[in-house]
């Protein structure tokens, strides 16, 4: 070579190209651990050299100077071309189809034509000679064509296996539209330059490979399809069992994920532009000022929006929501994850099934060897009263056998009524289907209906429908029934009024009858003679609360017991 060269305005596309090639080459470089993108930068830079090729062909004076830089880009056509498609098969298929032998079989041919340049005087198959009309026009022969067909088929295998991406990855078809766009307009332009169909002012090869490039530009830099973290997070949300929806800032679905579509029952195509409330009705109303922390339990039938239909499972599911907001700070819309809690909360209610059924069973116990014991005193005292009635019938004194039968019919009697008690105590205990209240308000009409005692209940809107632990459910009612047995039987009492109520660090349940009361004095919880009051206190110590008795005589009974919440 001679090195004399002349400036020409030719040069400037093919050196932007070089520009641009050298470029993404760095830029892939840095993500060199990624998959394809090894492959990609190696590609870029033999790209960029051909370019810079094809500028020093132009700016050369001398035909011989000229010829020199025509085989040079000869030589790295085919290995730039062969590297692409690396980086292609790679892109599509991470670790599958760029398999070592397949990197083997597409590195033979490059690596023939190099053999075959370098020792073309020998057998004249990449080129015969040069004509010198003008211009320098290469005499090919038969390896260039063969070189060119090849070219051709690892195009067909790039648009094949970026069209089998395109089906089998949504998060991947509009960077894979992209590249198909330059790599089909890259190869028509080329085709139609070389048939001399289209006349360009540039060599068909560099616009073919500058819109190529460009094209992988665009993918890279605005699909950032090197960077894994995007990749990786949008996998995450297309592949996550958490139902995600997007809403716009008027609260219109803006996107949803596969989960959210099986949930919701509706196709993305359908959701999207709808608003979040025809589609998710526990969706709060109004406008949350800061929806950040914002939980909301839900049931749902599964796959259906519109109602319940026949064999469909309802699913419980937690609706959290989320403000996105710009740099600014300001909102550009919410983000709502749906999270199915259905086995948890099956897990849950059988826990708590199974402790309920614990302390009922116990509870049953103490009870069962309570009866046990009364009934025993009760049979005993009746069988002695009985034989005491025989013998005075027999000595005579029918008078005085009459009234120890009478007394005996008033125990028995009492007696009864302890029965009675004692069955709608057992009887009465919380469930998964019964809440506590609602066997509260069971248990006051059997009450009721039994003694004709008029019972009132009154619910605070603080305390909840549940405001017990399982464990503590079954204590309380059995106050509340033994307070009720006190009025009952030593208060002789016509009403009772029962109130729940919340403060601010503790529950309280009050039973409040009209009976005859007793006076203070007698001391009846002190010193532990009385046997329900002491019942009552140490179940209401085994709660971690107490129990208050306001009495007097003639003026009623007030039971108050506080359980402190902490201990709930």
């Amino acid at each position: 070579m001679t090195w004399n060269y002349a400036y020409s305005p030719d040069i400037w596309p093919s050196l932007f190209t070089v520009l641009l090639l050298i470029a993404l080459a760095v830029y892939a470089g840095r993500r060199r651990s990624v998959p394809g993108v090894l492959p990609f930068a190696i590609g870029s830079l033999l790209a960029a050299v051909w370019m810079a090729g094809s500028s020093m062909e132009i700016a050369a004076v001398n035909p011989s100077d000229r010829i020199f830089w025509l085989k040079f880009q000869l030589v790295l056509q085919v290995p730039a071309v062969t590297a692409i498609t690396c980086f292609v098969l790679e892109y599509a298929w991470p670790g599958r189809w760029l398999t070592r032998r397949n990197l083997a079989l597409l590195s033979i041919l490059p690596l023939l034509l190099l053999g075959l340049v370098l020792t073309n005087d020998l057998h004249h198959l990449v080129w015969r000679g040069f004509a010198l009309d003008g211009s320098i026009t290469p005499l090919l022969g038969p390896a260039p064509w063969v070189s060119l067909a090849y070219s051709y088929a690892l195009a067909l295998i790039e648009v094949l296996a970026l069209a089998w991406l395109f089906l089998r990855s949504a998060q991947h078809r509009w960077p894979v539209v992209v590249m198909l766009t330059g790599l089909l307009g890259a190869r028509a332009v080329f085709t139609l330059g070389k048939a001399g169909i289209v006349q360009y002012d540039l060599p068909p090869g560099v616009l073919a490979t500058a819109i190529v490039f460009l094209a992988y530009a665009v993918a890279l830099f605005a699909f950032r399809i090197f960077d894994p973290i995007p990749l990786a997070r949008q996998t995450a949300i297309e592949q996550s069992h958490a139902g995600m929806l997007m809403l716009d800032p008027r609260g219109r679905v803006a996107s949803l994920n596969p989960a959210a579509e099986q949930i919701l029952g509706v196709p993305a195509r359908n959701a999207k532009g709808q608003p979040v409330r025809e589609l998710l009705p526990a969706y709060p109303e109004g406008h949350l000022a800061d929806p950040s922390g914002t939980e909301i339990e839900f049931s749902f039938p599964e796959g259906h929006r519109d109602g319940v239909g026949a064999g469909q499972e309802i699913r419980h599911y937690t609706l959290a929501i989320s403000s996105l907001k710009d740099w600014r700070g300001l909102e550009v819309g919410r983000l709502l994850m749906l999270r199915d809690v259905t086995e948890q909360k099956q897990a849950q209610d059988r826990i708590v099934e199974q402790q309920r059924r614990l302390a009922t069973l116990s509870e049953r116990e103490r009870m069962a060897r309570e009866l046990h014991d009364s009934l025993a005193q009760v049979l005993g005292y009746a069988s002695f009263q009985v034989d005491a009635a025989a013998k005075l019938s027999r000595d005579g004194q029918g008078d005085a056998a009459a009234a120890q039968l009478d007394r005996l019919g008033s125990v028995i009697r009492d007696a009864h009524a302890d029965v009675r008690q004692h069955i709608l105590d057992l009887r009465s205990a919380p469930s998964l289907q019964q809440p506590f209240f609602a066997v509260v308000r069971q248990y006051l009409e059997g009450f009721t209906g039994n003694y004709d005692i008029q019972t009132h209940l009154s619910i605070d809107p603080g305390v909840g429908e549940e405001p017990f632990a399982p464990d503590a459910q079954l204590h309380v009612l059995r106050v509340l029934q033994e307070a009720l047995a006190n009025a009952r039987k030593h208060g002789r009492a016509r009403n009772v009024r029962v109130t729940f109520a919340a403060e601010r660090e503790r529950l309280c349940m009050t039973v409040q009858d009209d009976g005859c009361g007793f006076a203070a004095e007698d001391g009846a919880v002190a010193d532990g003679r009385h046997f329900g009051l002491q019942f009552m206190q140490e179940r209401a110590a085994q709660l971690g609360g107490s129990l208050q008795v306001q009495s007097a005589a003639g003026a009623g009974t007030r039971v108050v017991l506080e359980v402190p919440r902490k201990e709930l």
